[in-house]
C-alpha cells in the first residue's frame, strides 16, 4: 500500500495552531529514555512525509534522531473527534532548497519565532497512517 494524505489532513496538520490543536511528536531522546514535545511547525511536506522546524537546532529531537529516528507524530481534535498517528523515521535536513521548502511550508506563527532561519529542518519519512476521520470512519495506510 501506498501512504497518499488526503488535502484535508494536510490542512489539519498546517492549520492545528490556528484551530487550537496541539500536535505531538514522540522519540528516544539522547539518553535513551522516551520523550514528547508538543510542534506547531508539523506539516505536510509530501503526501508520505512530515516536516517540522526546530527552533533549537541542538535540542533533544535532534540529539534522539541522531540515536533513534522512529518517531510517532499524535494529532487530536476532541471537537471533531478526529485523531491521527503517523510513525516513521525522521532526519535532519542538509540540503538547503529542501530546508526552505520545510520552513517555508510550516504556519506563519511558527515562521515569526525564527525569522533568521536559525533553526533545524526534520523530514519524517511516513511508514504508518492511522485514525479516525471526523465522520467516525477509521482509516490506515502503511508504506
Amino acid at each position: 500500500m501506498t501512504i497518499v494524505m488526503s488535502d484535508d489532513v494536510k490542512q489539519r496538520l498546517v492549520n492545528s495552531l490556528s484551530d487550537g490543536v496541539t500536535i505531538v511528536v514522540g522519540y528516544v531522546d539522547r539518553h535513551g529514555d522516551p520523550h514528547v514535545s508538543p510542534y506547531g511547525s508539523v506539516h505536510a511536506c509530501a503526501d508520505d512525509r512530515l516536516g517540522l522546524w526546530l527552533r533549537n537546532a541542538d535540542g533533544e529531537l535532534s540529539h534522539g534522531i541522531a540515536r533513534n529516528p522512529k518517531v510517532v507524530v499524535f494529532y487530536s481534535q476532541l471537537a471533531s473527534r478526529t485523531f491521527m498517528r503517523f510513525q516513521g523515521r525522521a532526519r535532519l535536513v542538509t540540503d538547503d532548497a529542501e530546508r526552505s521548502r520545510v520552513f517555508e511550508g510550516m504556519h506563519a506563527f511558527e515562521q515569526r519565532r525564527d525569522p533568521e532561519r536559525k533553526g533545524a529542518a526534520v523530514v519524517i519519512d511516513l511508514d504508518l497512517i492511522g485514525g479516525r476521520a471526523g465522520d467516525g470512519s477509521m482509516f490506515s495506510m502503511t508504506r
